[in-house]
């Protein structure tokens, strides 16, 4: 396939070692335009001008609220000779969607996605907006790899798609978690993301060196070479205060530091964000991803030319840099070996549901083979499909609060419904958006992958978790469906037809 980003500085200087990238992050508001979009478009310009950031990320419905479109911002940009990088979230759109968007992309010839879920929807027009969650980080990867291969199912026929489509698509990730299972998730779940084709990472935003640290040792450990963007934010001491509160999902940010922020000068801020660059940079991060609200182009090339002060000074000092929280779980002890994993604290009735399900499901025992049969038989006949399908649901709701998607994962999450017990509907990991093990969208109770990683084998590895097969999207022409009988048909996705569909 033809290179098209001989062209593109941001990839440019994310692989040549002798530079260090640096991005920022611009936040379209509510409307199409009015002072706001005058001050990003001005901001733009004065970047160009300056010529050390390489690329514009553009958030898409930052925080769950409905916001100017990325690629407005984007091609106004792009004709300035800046590279944007699109944010391209998944809360807002179906599998439709997200395509259309690829080919819109593809046309205006953006070169950098940042792939990420999204904040959970916030109330809007009349009420609350239906959150989609079509596809999850991992299930897009695939999808943007196989369009880039040329794969792509038309409505009738099978046939190779003739115009190259090249994307860079980039990931992010949480180093900053408190918990095991939280962070133990995130780090399984960013291998996938790397295996399904991401090409850079951009981190959570966060104030912990050593979670900065952990996360290049963690990525060194196996073998990953990806450039990794590290993200320095300079908040508002209101914002600072509302972060440290617990306001902005699957953000860590300690009081310590809030407290100290309502206190000094904006001069601080902006020095202390110069600091972490520096420490960053020498820390062996490719680049920085800046950000921060109320910041004029002056604070940021303020930051960026102290930053660059003290690292040709090496006056650096994590003094007035380093906020961990505490108490946070660590991957890695002080001396660099890895820490005990202690996963199935709360394995429950784990081991009952597996042998009750190799029982019935295996396709190996003379069980599991009467059943299929059974179940198939039903299958013949629309009363017999009524009956079976009657029978599921309500053994499945009492046991599992079963949600009747009719392509059961239950055996790949020691037997919780994900479809019930995850806001999101995840089924290849958790998002980024718990705090302290709780749910993003419902923090009076736990993540859902919390729960599940409290009920996996006590030997269960990182390694493990991040081997474990990716599962396709929903088929949505399976819901309400008996998923014994899809199963035992082959048309659920142990049965790999998804695989085939996509096509």
């Amino acid at each position: 396939m033809k290179n098209t980003h001989k062209n593109d500085p941001f990839t440019e200087s994310l692989h040549n070692p002798k530079k260090f990238t640096l991005t920022f992050e611009l936040v379209p508001g509510r409307g199409a335009g009015g002072k706001n979009i005058d001050r990003l478009l001005e901001f733009a310009r004065l970047v160009e001008k300056d010529g050390r950031i390489t690329a514009l990320s553009i958030t898409d419905n930052a925080g769950g609220h409905p916001a100017l479109a990325p690629v407005a911002i984007g091609s106004e940009i792009q004709k300035m000779g800046l590279e944007p990088m699109i944010h391209f979230s998944l809360k807002d759109k179906n599998r439709s969607q997200i395509e259309s968007h690829l080919f819109l992309y593809q046309r205006q010839k953006f070169r950098n996605l940042l792939i990420l879920g999204g904040d959970y929807p916030k109330p809007t027009y009349c009420g609350q907006a239906k959150p989609v969650y079509d596809l999850d980080s991992i299930q897009t990867l695939r999808l943007v790899e196989r369009i880039k291969g040329g794969h792509y199912r038309y409505m009738e026929q099978d046939k190779d798609y003739i115009e190259p489509f090249d994307f860079r698509c980039g990931c992010v990730v949480s180093p900053f978690k408190l918990t095991e299972a939280e962070q133990v998730w995130q780090y399984a779940k960013l291998l996938k993301k790397i295996r399904s084709g991401a090409k850079f990472i951009i981190t959570q935003l966060g104030y912990d060196l050593h979670k900065f640290k952990e996360l290049l040792l963690f990525l060194r450990e196996q073998g990953v070479r990806i450039p990794v963007l590290a993200n320095v934010f300079i908040p508002s001491p209101k914002v600072a205060k509302f972060m440290a509160g617990g306001g902005v999902p699957g953000v860590v940010l300690s009081r310590e530091l809030a407290d100290l922020m309502q206190q000094e000068e904006k001069k601080k801020r902006l020095q202390r964000a110069a600091g972490m660059i520096a420490a960053l940079r020498r820390l062996g991060f490719a680049g920085i991803h800046l950000g921060g609200n109320g910041l004029s182009f002056q604070d940021v090339a303020f930051v960026l030319d102290q930053a660059e002060q003290i690292s040709a000074a090496n006056s650096l000092s994590w003094q007035n840099i380093h906020f961990p929280v505490h108490p946070c779980w660590y991957l890695y002890k002080k001396n660099g070996s890895r820490r005990q994993l202690r996963p199935g604290k709360r394995p429950g009735m784990h081991r009952l549901q597996q042998w009750t399900h190799d029982f019935l499901f295996s396709k190996k025992t003379t069980a599991s083979l009467l059943f299929g049969r059974f179940c198939l038989f039903c299958n013949r006949s629309r009363r017999g499909r009524k009956i079976i399908t009657i029978c599921e649901r309500i053994i499945k709701e009492i046991l599992f609060n079963c949600r009747m998607c009719g392509d059961c994962t239950l055996s790949e999450f020691t037997y919780l419904c994900s479809q019930s017990g995850c806001p999101k509907r995840l089924v290849n990991g958790p998002c980024g958006g718990s705090s302290e093990g709780k749910c993003e969208v419902f923090p009076d109770r736990p993540c859902f992958f919390v729960r599940v990683y409290g009920r996996l084998d006590k030997k269960r590895t990182l390694e493990e978790l991040a081997q474990a097969t990716v599962l396709p999207p929903r088929d949505w022409a399976l819901d309400q469906t008996s998923s014994w009988i899809n199963y035992f048909a082959g048309i659920d996705h142990t049965g790999n037809s998804k695989e085939r569909r996509g096509r």
